[in-house]
């Protein structure tokens, strides 16, 4: 994870549009509490829903200048829709490589630090999960992400990036490791983890009692901790007062629930000694980025060997210590050329992987392309060439810091925008240091789960479409069936755009099943909904077709 959540929002001063009350540019930060950003052929647009609400410090911006006038358009009255189009690259600060992408793909022609780019051949002499293994992590659609470790504790704001500094290069302000072991104090903090609440039945327990439909763990994040009894480092958490392999117990308890489970592993560290993947004797640094002096032909440092065999080692020795692994969730994006394939090997890291575990899926976080994107801080925009996966805070950070998690509004509407836009959905959260989790916020996502019981079937197992996201909410399908998600109660009907050559043959609100009337001709779908709704959450319509949705054109 990076140390701060990054957005595809477009920039926002109070001059030049007006926000409903909730927004704020106040002390120069620009708090985009109901703004939803989408992409739709190449063009980014800013919608009115509740997505984000992380601050953005509008002096940080560098397009302030270049922000297109805004157009606005009314779809209908009784909607407040604001939507301003700006060209697709111009985003906030720098975002790393969240994408995978090559030519033929409808963003295959974006560059720089989002999109990685990849020729066909390079694409194609990469490795990549079964088809059918990647549609199964699709189906699930909703998991949870535990970020916990040393370093997690509410006073050092989050993972790593709150406590370590200075850190190994490439990374800002860069050191290059010497072959010696770190001596600063967070090196001490291990014998403090006592974990004496952690019970890892129960952790599966509140997952599954929140609607969550796997787990992906860290196992070491970049402050180089193994939360597992590892053979080659004594770095460890078998090395503290807790002194159990917290792995061992976490992946035997999803097991025995039949919950799939990923693991996290941070292949940029700051720990290990022989870490060298940019040698600052080699190398001209520009931030976090780098650039050969004259006759050097490779960043990676005269150490950085021994590195690469430590990290074939606890990677083989996960794949095959814990019995059966879904995911594998790598964090070394690309960011333009900062990390590179080489520095993991991971070509060759990667086939080893899927030799071990031959059902894995991977994600794209080791400079390949890997089997699915990862949007982070932010919801992907509707993709149903590449599978996708946005990972976002419950709260305020990655792990916990004593901040309650977001709103049930907000967080239901990460739900259901990801499954709109063809994604994944992997929400973070963190205990406190004893091991157990936040009361409050295990309660706010059993509100999700309340809700997910009821309406479940609209997000699990299902496909973005046949409607892209819009200003009225978006839509998700499995087979004859398309699910409506309706961010706004108050309309008396909805209006979409016919299906060529399928027509409706039922409509009823999910919950508690009650029909509606419509009215469909050759060119609209038109839904009359009912009044007074007293629904929580988004208001979801099941609409039963003539005939199958699968590879039915998405329309806007």
């Amino acid at each position: 994870m990076n140390a701060i959540p990054f957005y595809d929002l477009f920039p926002i001063t109070a001059k030049n549009v007006q926000f409903n009350a909730s927004n704020q540019v106040k002390q120069g930060w620009f708090f985009p509490s109901n703004i939803h950003v989408n992409e739709i052929a190449g063009v980014v647009y800013a919608i009115n829903a509740p997505f984000y609400t992380h601050p953005i410090p509008v002096q940080e911006n560098k397009f302030l200048n270049s922000l297109h006038e805004p157009s606005i358009q009314m779809t209908n009255p009784k909607l407040t829709l604001l939507m301003c189009i700006i060209p697709a690259m111009i985003l906030t600060f720098p975002l790393v490589a969240q994408h995978a992408v090559k030519d033929e793909f409808p963003n295959g022609k974006q560059r720089g630090v989002l999109n990685e780019y990849f020729t066909d051949d390079q694409w194609k002499s990469s490795n990549f999960a079964k088809p059918v293994k990647i549609k199964q992590w699709q189906d699930l659609r909703y998991g949870m992400f535990i970020h916990f470790g040393i370093t997690s504790k509410p006073e050092n704001a989050d993972l790593s990036w709150g406590s370590i500094n200075p850190r190994y290069a490439p990374d800002s302000p860069g050191i290059t490791a010497n072959g010696k072991l770190r001596t600063e104090n967070w090196v001490s903090w291990p014998k403090e983890m006592k974990l004496e609440k952690f019970d890892a039945r129960e952790w599966v327990e509140i997952a599954r009692k929140a609607g969550f439909k796997y787990i992906v763990v860290t196992t070491k994040h970049h402050e180089g901790f193994h939360m597992w009894n590892t053979a080659w480092s004594d770095f460890k958490i078998t090395n503290t007062p807790f002194g159990r392999d917290y792995i061992k117990e976490l992946v035997d308890a999803c097991h025995q629930a039949g919950m799939p489970i990923g693991f996290y592993f941070a292949q940029r560290e700051w720990y290990h000694p022989d870490y060298q993947p940019v040698d600052i004797s080699k190398v001209k640094i520009d931030g976090n980025h780098w650039k050969l002096n004259p006759g050097e032909t490779s960043p990676m440092g005269p150490l950085h060997p021994k590195y690469l065999e430590y990290l074939n080692n606890v990677v083989r020795e996960l794949c095959t210590k814990y019995g059966k692994i879904d995911i594998w969730w790598f964090d070394a994006l690309s960011w333009d050329g900062m990390f590179t394939k080489e520095m993991w090997d991971s070509e060759n890291l990667t086939r080893m992987i899927r030799q071990l575990q031959p059902d894995i899926v991977i994600n794209n976080r080791a400079s390949l392309p890997g089997d699915f994107d990862t949007p982070e801080g932010r919801l992907g925009a509707f993709q149903d060439w590449r599978p996708w996966e946005s990972c976002i805070p419950l709260s305020d950070a990655w792990c916990y810091t004593g901040k309650p998690a977001h709103s049930f509004e907000h967080l239901l509407q990460l739900i259901v925008g990801a499954a709109c836009g063809n994604g994944n959905l992997l929400l973070s959260w963190g205990p406190h240091w004893n091991g157990q989790f936040d009361e409050g916020q295990k309660e706010r996502l059993f509100e999700i789960g309340d809700w997910l019981r009821v309406n479940g079937e609209s997000i699990y197992n299902t496909r973005g479409g046949p409607w892209k996201p819009a200003t009225w909410g978006g839509s998700t399908h499995r087979g004859n069936k398309a699910y409506i998600h309706l961010y706004n109660k108050s309309n008396t009907e909805l209006s979409l755009p016919a299906l060529e050559g399928i027509k409706l043959v039922s409509a009823k609100l999910l919950a508690g099943g009650e029909s509606l009337k419509f009215y469909q001709d050759d060119q609209r779908i038109t839904i009359t909904l009912p009044d007074n709704l007293t629904i929580k959450g988004d208001l979801v319509i099941e609409l039963r077709m003539n005939k199958s949705l699968d590879g039915v054109r998405k329309i806007t």
